[in-house]
C-alpha cells in the first residue's frame, strides 16, 4: 500500500482506482506516502428511461471521472449527441478519449468555475443532464434552474465507506511517522475524524492537510485544524496535488 514502510510522510486519501497515477509518480519523485483510501465508489445501473434523457439532453454535464466511467461502462457512445461539460480537466480528458469530441471545461476546477463561464449562461432554456453520484452539491442544479433550464439528475454512481478499524489506522499512521493527509473531498476529510478515536483527534489536528477547495479549507478548520497547518491546491488533479506535495515535501528536508 506505500513506497515505504517507515518515514510515510503523506498519506492519500484518495478513493479506490483514483490514485493509481499519482502513486506512481509520488514514488518516481522519491516521496514517502502511505495509500489509505477510505471510500470506494460503486457504479449504479442507468435505466431505460435515464438513457432517453442522456439521447435527448441538449447537454451534459459531468461533475467527476467517476461519472465519465460509470456511464460509459454502460451507455453506447453513439447515444451521447449534447454538448459536453465537465468540472475538471481530469473528467474532460476521460470523455475526449470516449466520445473523441471536444470539451467545455473551466479553469477553476470546481463547480464555482463552471457556473462562471459564458458557455455555462448558453444553457439558459436547454434540456441539460447533470451525470453526478447520489448525494453531493445543488450548486450546479440551481444555477441552471435560475437560467431556466430544465435539468436532470442521472445517478450513475454512489461513495460508499470503507470498513475499516480506526484505531488499528491511527497506531499505523503513528507508526508510518506520517506528517500531512492529503484529502480531496469534504467526505474523506469528515471520515478521516469520524474512524479515528476521538481520543487522537489532537493528534489528527496537529498534522498538515493538503485539500483541494475554499470549501474543503473551511470543513478542516471547523474539524479544529489551524490554518496554518492547512495547504490549498490548486485544484484536484494529479498536477495539482503532486507540486503541493513536492512544495510541502521541500518543507520538511
Amino acid at each position: 500500500m506505500s513506497s515505504t514502510d517507515k518515514n510515510a510522510t503523506f498519506l492519500i486519501a484518495r478513493p479506490v482506482g483514483k490514485a493509481d497515477k499519482m502513486l506512481a509518480q509520488l514514488t518516481k519523485n522519491g516521496v514517502n506516502y502511505l495509500y489509505q483510501p477510505l471510500i470506494e465508489i460503486c457504479p449504479l445501473a442507468i435505466n431505460d428511461a435515464d438513457k432517453q434523457l442522456i439521447h435527448q439532453a441538449d447537454a451534459l454535464i459531468f461533475v467527476s471521472v467517476s461519472a465519465v466511467r460509470c456511464l460509459q461502462s454502460q451507455l453506447d457512445a453513439s447515444l451521447v449527441k449534447a454538448s459536453l461539460y465537465a468540472v475538471g480537466d481530469t473528467t474532460a480528458e476521460a470523455l475526449t478519449a470516449w466520445l473523441g469530441r471536444s470539451v467545455c471545461v473551466p479553469q477553476d476546477q470546481r463547480s464555482e468555475g463552471l457556473i462562471s463561464l459564458a458557455e455555462f449562461k448558453q444553457l439558459a432554456g436547454k434540456r441539460v443532464v447533470v451525470i453526478r453520484a447520489q448525494g453531493g452539491r445543488e450548486l450546479i442544479k440551481q444555477q441552471l434552474l435560475a437560467l431556466n433550464a430544465d435539468v436532470r439528475y442521472v445517478l450513475n454512481y454512489q461513495r460508499q465507506a470503507l470498513a475499516l478499524d480506526g484505531s488499528a489506522l491511527y497506531q499505523q499512521w503513528q507508526q508510518a511517522g506520517i506528517r500531512c493527509i492529503v484529502a480531496t473531498s469534504n467526505e474523506i476529510l469528515q471520515q478521516v475524524f469520524s474512524l479515528i478515536p476521538l481520543s487522537a483527534h489532537a493528534w489528527l489536528q496537529s498534522l498538515d492537510w493538503l485539500v483541494v477547495s475554499p470549501r474543503m479549507q473551511q470543513k478542516a478548520q471547523q474539524l479544529g485544524i489551524a490554518t496554518n497547518n492547512i495547504t490549498l491546491a490548486a485544484n484536484a488533479n494529479d498536477p495539482a496535488l503532486l507540486h503541493s506535495i513536492g512544495q510541502i515535501n521541500r518543507s520538511y528536508q
